[in-house]
C-alpha cells in the first residue's frame, strides 16, 4: 500500500525531482517522496572529516530546503483561513481568537479532513477558497471519536510540522521540521477516559538519531546503505560519505493535568510530548494547541466541532 505523500505530486511510475536524475543523484525522492518507500525524515547532511564529499549530498541539501519550504507554505495557506476571530459557526464563548499554526508541538498539514470540510461547506461557514487543495485529495490526519465513556484520538500517517520535543534539554533547541509520521499498528491511538476536571494533551513521542552509511557490518537501525556514494549508478559499499540527522515520531502519547491523573493513553511528561491537541474535560472541548476546534465524530450521533457530551 503506497504512502500518501500529500501535498506533493510525485509520480508513482517514475518518481523524480529536478536533482534526483543522473548525474545529480539526489536521494530526497528515495528517502522522503517515493510513496512505496518508507520516509526517513533526514534533516541534516552531517559531513565528517576524512570522508569524501558526494555531489549528491550537496544536491540533497538544496532539495531538502525546498521540501521544508513547500510544507511551510502549504500549512500556512491551509491554517490561516481559521486564524484570528473564530468563525461564527463554531459558536465560541471562551476564546476571542485562534492563533496560527506552527505552535510548540506538532501541526498537522491540514486542520480538517474531507468530512469536516464538507460540513463547513454545506453550512456556508467557509467557501471553497478556504480549502488548500481539491477536497477529494485532503487526507485524514486527526481522527477523534466520542465513544461514550471514552474519547479516542488517532493520529494518522502523513506530514506534520513539529518543534523538536524529545524531553532531552540538550536536543530540544526550538528548531522545527516537517516530519512524516508512519504509525506502527497499535501505537497511534489513545483511548482517554472522560472525567470532570483537568486536561489531557495528545501528541507524539519523538527522537533524534544519527544515521551512518553501512559498510559490510550488517544493517542496524542506525545505518543506511543508500548513503554510500551513488555517482556510478549504484551504491558503493567502500565509499561512505556523510551521516544524516534523523527526527522521528515513535508513537502517540498523552500528558494529563493535574499531574498524576491518568485518563488513558501512553502517559509521558509534558516536555516529552510533541502536542497536537488537548481535551479540556471540564469544558468538554477538544482543541488544537492553537485553540482551533477539532472535528469530533460520535458513535451515537452526529459529530461536531470542538465539543462532546
Amino acid at each position: 500500500m503506497p504512502r500518501n505523500i500529500f501535498p506533493f505530486k510525485i509520480s508513482d511510475d517514475e518518481p523524480r525531482t529536478p536533482l534526483s536524475v543522473s548525474p545529480y543523484n539526489s536521494r530526497v525522492v528515495e528517502h522522503m517522496l517515493d510513496s512505496f518507500d518508507d520516509a526517513k525524515n533526514y534533516k541534516y547532511v552531517a559531513f565528517r572529516p576524512g570522508y569524501p564529499l558526494q555531489a549528491a549530498e550537496l544536491n540533497e541539501i538544496q532539495e531538502y530546503f525546498y521540501l521544508e519550504f513547500s510544507i511551510i507554505a502549504f500549512i500556512t495557506n491551509g491554517w490561516n483561513a481559521f486564524s484570528g476571530a473564530p468563525n461564527t459557526y463554531f459558536d465560541e464563548g471562551d476564546l476571542s481568537s485562534y492563533a496560527g499554526p506552527f505552535w510548540d508541538g506538532a501541526t498537522p498539514i491540514v486542520p480538517y479532513d474531507q468530512v469536516a470540510y464538507g460540513v463547513l461547506l454545506d453550512a456556508g461557514a467557509i467557501g471553497p477558497e478556504s480549502i488548500p487543495a481539491p477536497i477529494n485529495q485532503i487526507p485524514e490526519l486527526v481522527d477523534v471519536i466520542d465513544q461514550g465513556e471514552t474519547i479516542s484520538v488517532e493520529l494518522k500517517e502523513g506530514f506534520y510540522h513539529a518543534s523538536v520535543t524529545t524531553g532531552n534539554e540538550a536536543v530540544d533547541n526550538g528548531f522545527r521540521y516537517a516530519i512524516y509520521y508512519e504509525p506502527v499498528p497499535g501505537t497511534n491511538v489513545a483511548e482517554i477516559e472522560k472525567r470532570e476536571v483537568g486536561k489531557t494533551y495528545v501528541g507524539f513521542s519523538m527522537t533524534q538519531s544519527y544515521i551512518s552509511p553501512s559498510q559490510f557490518t550488517g544493517e542496524t537501525a542506525l545505518t543506511d546503505p543508500s548513503l554510500n556514494d551513488n555517482s556510478s549508478g549504484f551504491t558503493n559499499d567502500v565509499a561512505a560519505g556523510a551521516r544524516r540527522v534523523k527526527f522521528n515520531f515513535n508513537r502517540v502519547v498523552t500528558t494529563d493535568f493535574p499531574a498524576g491523573v491518568f485518563g488513558g493513553g501512553s502517559p509521558v511528561s509534558y516536555p516529552q510530548n510533541c502536542v497536537v491537541l488537548y481535551i479540556d474535560h471540564e469544558q468538554k472541548k477538544v482543541r488544537y494547541l492553537n485553540g482551533l476546534p477539532v472535528y469530533v465524530k460520535s458513535t451515537t450521533g452526529l459529530g461536531g466541532f470542538g465539543s462532546y457530551v
